[in-house]
């Protein structure tokens, strides 16, 4: 035999070798059983949600279109309602300020316009509503004495017909009063919103000093002396995108928002406890408290959620408004309850089981399915209401076709 060849048949009973080796080695592993047994614990049911950091806070614009002559606070500054804040001087021209005043006075007229409607509508309405009884009452006499209250003389059919169709017209005509009265009042609501925005508008054109509607700390402080500033409003915006000057928050008492879907509001209360922990904040898990749970669904691309709003018992400075929160709420928690791990559950006849080691009369082990009745769960964990008891071996991974040794 040639030395090459040789060589061939070593290395074919080399592989040989190996894959028989490998074969037996993943074959015992693929049939080991992990093996639980079944015991008691506590088992503490959460919810976890991802938040932000909510504060009391208002975005403080100008009020007109100029530049910072003034400023009267800095970053940090503890403010109370009516204080200044800062001043600004107008740049607008002349013309742009008898117009935006022009149109406000045309707003006020369209305002005095819309109310005298709402009057004449509304004594057209009381006269047709009187009209309409008035005809009523007549149609109900002549129904209940068939007779002309004022000869004493029998109606005619005609003349029954007559009083059927005055009374339907009248009806007709106060379905339109109503509706004149009705529109009358929506324009109103529409000429008040216009006087609004003239006015706003031709206040932009003023000089103006700014002063706190609340109470609070200012921060973001986004400008200095001669810088150029726009008005904004939250009902009506300015042709020119506006940045809010400063926010006046109230940094003593922050919440954490989270969203928690239908399920999990079934779940929650007010009162429970909470562990917070912030992406930016290493190191460090807060403590916090259920204290306000909305009752009214928000949907999103179907989706329904509540918002749940905690108080954070151990704030510190470390805390900032809008960070991201990593909420988990303790919603339900038992001790000295029979609990197995999650991954012993599996789904049996419609419902949940465990494969359970048994013996037979031979002595001979192999694992069946038991039906169980579930209760709490936790991350990792199930209690187990019914179906097992203390002591009990149980699978933990598939062992269905597979038998345990003796």
């Amino acid at each position: 035999m040639t030395s090459s060849k040789k060589k061939i048949i070593l290395v074919l009973i080399l592989a040989a070798i190996i894959f028989s080796v490998w074969f037996l080695f993943f074959r015992k592993k693929a049939n080991t059983i992990e093996t639980y047994t079944v015991g008691r614990g506590n088992i503490t049911e959460t919810i976890m949600e991802t938040g932000n950091v909510q504060a009391a806070q208002v975005d403080v614009y100008s009020t007109s279109n100029g530049v910072v002559e003034e400023l009267y606070v800095k970053n940090g500054d503890l403010v109370q309602v009516g204080q200044k804040l800062f001043k600004v001087k107008s740049t607008s021209t002349d013309q742009e300020e008898a117009t935006a005043y022009a149109s406000y006075l045309t707003a006020l007229n369209n305002l005095e316009k819309s109310q005298q409607d709402k009057e004449s509508a509304y004594a057209q309405l009381l006269s047709d509503k009187k009209t309409l009884t008035d005809a009523k009452g007549d149609l109900t006499y002549q129904k209940n004495h068939n007779e002309n209250p004022s000869t004493n003389k029998d109606y005619t059919s005609s003349k029954k017909k007559s009083l059927r169709q005055d009374v339907a017209a009248k009806e007709s005509a106060l379905n339109a009063s109503q509706k004149k009265y009705d529109d009358a009042q929506t324009a109103i609501s529409a000429s008040q919103a216009s006087v609004k925005a003239a006015k706003l508008s031709y206040d932009a054109t003023q000089n103006a000093t700014i002063k706190a509607q609340v109470a609070g700390t200012v921060s973001n402080l986004s400008v200095r002396v001669g810088d150029v500033v726009y008005f904004s409003d939250i009902t009506v915006t300015s042709t020119t995108i506006a940045s809010p000057v400063l926010v006046i928050g109230d940094l003593s008492g922050y919440s954490v928002k989270i969203g928690i879907n239908e399920m999990e509001r079934s779940k929650i209360a007010l009162g429970q406890k909470a562990t917070i922990k912030f992406d930016a904040i290493s190191g460090k898990e807060y403590t916090g408290t259920v204290e306000k749970i909305d009752d009214f669904g928000v949907e999103k691309s179907g989706v329904i959620t509540y918002n749940a709003y905690l108080s954070v018992t151990d704030q510190d400075e470390r805390m900032l408004p809008r960070m991201t929160a990593n909420v988990t709420v303790e919603t339900n928690s038992k001790e000295n309850v029979i609990v197995v791990p999650s991954k012993a559950l599996k789904p049996y006849q419609n419902a949940k089981g465990v494969q359970v080691l048994k013996t037979d009369s031979k002595g001979k082990q192999a694992y069946e399915y038991v039906s169980v009745k579930t209760g709490l769960k936790s991350g990792s964990q199930v209690e187990i209401a019914s179906g097992l008891e203390e002591g009990t071996v149980i699978s933990l991974s598939d062992a269905t076709t597979t038998s345990a040794a003796k």
